[in-house]
């Protein structure tokens, strides 16, 4: 099945290393998705859950007696990584052999399935269903729960940074009144700005969260200097390095440079440079394809962002800006994700900050 979904990674525990590899191969011939490593035994296969990656677990029934141990083990881990049971034909619950588990006990624990597998070729494609399905379900519940810790950032943003400018205001404006003095409407004044930027970055943020559905192909070049015109840039200098193009929702990455791009003269300085460029692809000796994955890089001739800081500062609210928001490198990094890239922080050439959204296909 020829699809351009994300790819699924997928764990497959066996009872034998040759059965195991027919398995693996049927799955991604029914779901060409289904990208599945094997694993000969539980202990192999914790070890590889506990590296991380995959999307799915799916053990056989016959794994020594050993299938529900390792499920034990794996919600441990991860409470919420699907964990598929197969059994091969016959193995049910009145005719199973005693090392085989059966479905009803498999399904009392709480396995995500459990899938009886015939020995036909349909029986792998239904396999292979059950196994997408169950990860689709757990991608749909997290992006849920994503959404529900950014509505809850929402409330808790309204409820502290909102209100505090807004209070600063009416209190100016109260002593306006009261002392006909003009000296208390520039605060009041500034207080309001500043409380209509935060609303309009959580209009922002609350938009950039969503998936990206609908690509175009976009310049990069063009796309910079658009996004230049919009940023108050000071004496700041912007260099574009590339004529590459890429594939993404027009808006948002030109909000996406917007953000990278004031970041860069708000905390550079007004004489800044801001460099646009391809990150290129990392190749081995051994491997032909790429280790690190093509991007593109905004970066800076400033003072640059300490390494304990790197990650902070993608956090909602954080900044170092007496004028600033704390949004707008947030809401960068929505932007990213919501495109399948990832952003990160790096030490440009020249010792400011160089931020790379990389796993973008760039286009020459």
């Amino acid at each position: 099945m020829a699809t351009t979904d994300p790819p699924m990674a997928v764990l497959l525990v066996g009872p034998r290393p040759d059965a195991a590899e027919y398995v693996a191969a049927a799955l991604e011939r029914a779901d060409d998705r289904l990208d599945v490593d094997s694993a000969a035994d539980a202990d192999e296969a914790l070890d590889r859950i506990l590296a991380g990656g995959y999307d799915c677990v799916v053990a056989g029934a016959r794994l020594d007696g050993d299938a529900m141990s390792l499920f034990e083990r794996v919600r441990a881990h991860d409470p919420d990584l699907p964990f598929v049971v197969y059994a091969d034909a016959g193995s049910d619950d009145a005719v199973s052999p005693p090392e085989t588990l059966s479905a009803s006990e498999a399904l009392s624990t709480g396995v995500t399935d459990y899938v009886r597998r015939g020995s036909a070729t349909d029986g792998d494609v239904v396999l292979a269903h059950r196994v997408a399905t169950a990860v689709e379900s757990a991608r749909a519940i997290g992006a849920a729960e994503r959404r529900r810790e950014r509505l809850e950032r929402f409330v808790e943003v309204v409820s502290h940074d909102l209100r505090n400018p807004l209070s600063v205001a009416q209190g100016r404006l109260e002593l306006a009144r009261v002392e006909r003095d003009g000296e208390h409407l520039e605060p009041a004044a500034d207080a309001v700005d500043r409380s209509l930027a935060l609303i309009g970055d959580l209009l922002t943020l609350a938009r950039e969260g969503k998936a990206v559905a609908d690509v175009e192909r976009i310049a990069l070049a063009d796309a910079v200097e658009a996004a230049w015109t919009s940023v108050e840039t000071a004496d700041a200098t912007l260099v574009v390095e590339t004529d590459g193009a890429i594939r993404g929702h027009p808006g948002r990455v030109r909000q996406l440079f917007e953000n990278l791009l004031g970041n860069a003269v708000r905390h550079g300085g007004d004489d800044v440079t801001v460099r646009v460029g391809v990150v290129e692809p990392m190749y081995t000796s051994t491997r032909a394809a790429s280790a690190g994955g093509a991007g593109f890089y905004v970066a800076d001739d400033g003072t640059g962002i300490p390494k304990a800081d790197r990650e902070r500062v993608f956090e909602t609210g954080y900044t170092t800006a007496d004028d600033g928001t704390g949004f707008g490198l947030n809401i960068a990094r929505e932007i990213a994700e919501a495109h399948g890239w990832e952003i990160r922080i790096e030490e440009s050439r020249d010792g400011g900050a160089r931020f790379e959204i990389t796993g973008v296909d760039v286009e020459g």
